[in-house]
């Protein structure tokens, strides 16, 4: 079909539509890197939430005699998986950054790096949200 008859039916000539999938190439690539952006940016919350919650634990143990001192542990352990959802982070970037240079080998590592690494994000998430919950608990038992 020719593009006057295609244009008289109504229908994307072949150039529109190679012009079309393009524009839908720059925009699912533009929402990856919004995606990314937006996990930095929940990391950074969840990193200051969690700072927050560890001078709070210390407060709690110093304040009160019925909390134990190895209840500071929690927000240790939470920052510990942040700092290692960080370093996934900092690999995605690295392999990102050279991805025309690398193996497919490496290119397949990234795809299961990017995957993880956005699974191990909604798990620091949760594991925030349960620090806070305990939090909440040991605030709550020690006004009692």
């Amino acid at each position: 079909m020719t593009d006057e008859e295609c244009k008289a039916l109504g229908i994307m000539t072949e150039q529109e539509q190679r012009e079309m999938d393009q524009r839908f190439e720059r925009i699912e690539e533009a929402g990856i890197a919004d995606t990314q952006k937006y996990f930095d940016r929940i990391h950074d919350k969840l990193f200051s939430l969690n700072s927050f919650l560890i001078a709070g634990y210390f407060a709690l143990i110093a304040i009160t005699k019925n909390i134990p001192a190895w209840t500071i542990i929690i927000p240790t352990i939470n920052s510990i998986l942040l700092l290692y959802v960080d370093y996934r982070m900092l690999l995605r970037s690295r392999l990102q950054a050279s991805i025309t240079k690398i193996s497919a080998k490496e290119r397949e590592r990234y795809g299961a790096i990017m995957q993880n690494t956005n699974l191990y994000s909604l798990v620091t998430i949760f594991s925030t949200l349960t620090v806070v919950i305990f939090f909440g608990y040991f605030l709550l038992s020690s006004v009692r």
